[in-house]
């Protein structure tokens, strides 16, 4: 069987071979460069948010957030002067972050032990079956002097390949959310009645 002119010599043709083949592996090349540089930037914007949440809770490990906010009773407003401390450096310059500083959800608890020190999920799965935040998520108790405090932050940030597991969404609209925490035992601190 013979092929007919036109197909016999497109079948000889090499001459856009390299340009057929740029096209299949491409994609796929674009794709995994995609997901490893923002697996990267995950990385990075993780170790931001724990070094922020780290810092910040020194302040309530010293006594001085509980100092600076005596009389402040409403759990949301000490909950808003807590992301303060967290968007901003020791120095009091602003911090520079990725993610949206605004956005930052903050869990301030307290444990009775080390052992009992447990962390809140920051997203849960709401009755339709779809992952969200969990509205349980954001407290604020006021820590005393020697109480064991459970300070944590989560933030969503843009998931834009979805390829590798670091960046995977687990919330709607293909957010996914970075947490961080820290567990210390506050040390002793001259005003006590600051959490009446």
């Amino acid at each position: 069987m013979r092929l007919p002119r036109p197909v016999a010599r497109l079948c000889r043709e090499r001459s856009g071979a390299t340009a057929v083949e740029f096209g299949l592996v491409a994609l796929p090349f674009i794709g995994l460069l995609g997901a490893c540089l923002e697996n990267g930037l995950v990385a990075w914007e993780q170790e931001i948010l724990q070094q922020a949440v780290i810092e910040a809770g020194r302040q309530i490990y010293t006594g001085s957030f509980q100092t600076a906010n005596v009389g402040t009773t409403d759990p949301a407003t000490l909950i808003g002067r807590f992301r303060t401390a967290i968007c901003t450096q020791p120095s009091g310059a602003p911090r520079v972050t990725i993610f949206n500083c605004a956005n930052v959800r903050v869990s301030v608890t307290q444990a009775a032990t080390y052992a009992g020190a447990t962390t809140v999920s920051p997203v849960a799965v709401n009755s339709s079956g779809v992952s969200d935040w969990n509205p349980n998520f954001q407290s604020y108790t006021c820590g005393r002097a020697s109480s064991i405090m459970v300070v944590q932050a989560a933030v969503d940030i843009p998931v834009f390949f979805p390829l590798l597991g670091a960046a995977t969404a687990n919330l709607p609209g293909k957010r996914r959310a970075l947490q961080a925490a820290t567990v210390f035992k506050i040390e002793p601190y001259t005003t006590q009645s600051v959490c009446s």
